[in-house]
């Protein structure tokens, strides 16, 4: 026969609460959009370095791997590669429209990433005629007032007798704000060639964002979804959405 003991112990495991910081929104809430918007800001401070007991991954720094670069004709070229690109700054995301479709499990967010900031290791190579230009290291640069669409869809997955919320890959779109960039030891630190071509760059930098941007729109697609799964993996859809 159980103890009392192991009885109330079995019982705190089968009604056990969902964690303080996953808050409940009701399906039939006429404000529920509003809900979700709060639950999401609950979970912003563990966003950062990410939530171990749901093998959540921390979202800063955002690593982009490798970028490359390369424009112009042949007499007249630059071709460029970042390394390690790390990004912080999608953690401080706000939240400036939000629409649900729980009964076709997809949410829409308009977000405003306030600032971006990020650093990498660079090498650059410029053909202009019979000259040839060429630099290495270090790469920084801050990019402000990104808009940011996010599509959500999901389905659910039966298992057991349970249901579970799966995301499909999410879909982020991002529009440009401002940006800088700057780049050291351009051309072995020459001071005159490596100044000038900073100023050019940031004069264009758009033709470096276009490069970047589909980067960094399919690694935070990639890890948004990755933490929304790992979450919604973890508890059943009638235990999120009663």
């Amino acid at each position: 026969m159980l103890s009392t003991t192991a009885l109330l112990l079995m019982l705190h495991f089968v009604t056990a609460d969902l964690p303080p910081y996953i808050k409940v929104c009701q399906r039939k809430d006429p404000s529920v959009d509003k809900c979700i918007r709060n639950a999401v800001e609950e979970l912003r401070p563990r966003m950062v370095e990410g939530i171990p007991e749901l093998n959540v991954p921390g979202i800063e720094p955002l690593s982009l791997g490798q970028i490359a670069l390369a424009r112009g004709p042949q007499g007249a070229k630059l071709t460029a590669v970042v390394n390690d690109v790390k990004v912080w700054g999608p953690s401080n995301f706000v939240i400036e429209e939000l629409k649900s479709d729980l009964d076709n499990n997809r949410f829409d967010f308009k977000l405003l990433l306030p600032k971006l900031e990020f650093n990498g290791k660079y090498k650059m190579d410029i053909q202009v005629l019979l000259l040839r230009l060429q630099g290495r290291g270090d790469i920084t640069g801050t990019f402000k007032d990104y808009a940011c669409n996010v599509t959500m869809r999901g389905h659910k997955e039966k298992r057991g007798e349970e249901e579970y919320l799966i995301f499909d890959p999410f879909k982020v779109k991002l529009r440009v704000g401002q940006s800088s960039i700057d780049l050291t030891n351009l051309f072995d630190g020459d001071p005159v060639l490596g100044p000038a071509t900073n100023r050019v760059i940031n004069e264009n930098s758009q033709v470096f964002l276009q490069e970047i941007s589909p980067v960094l729109e399919r690694s935070l697609g990639e890890l948004f979804t990755e933490m929304a799964n790992k979450i919604t993996s973890k508890f059943t859809y009638k235990e999120l959405f009663p």
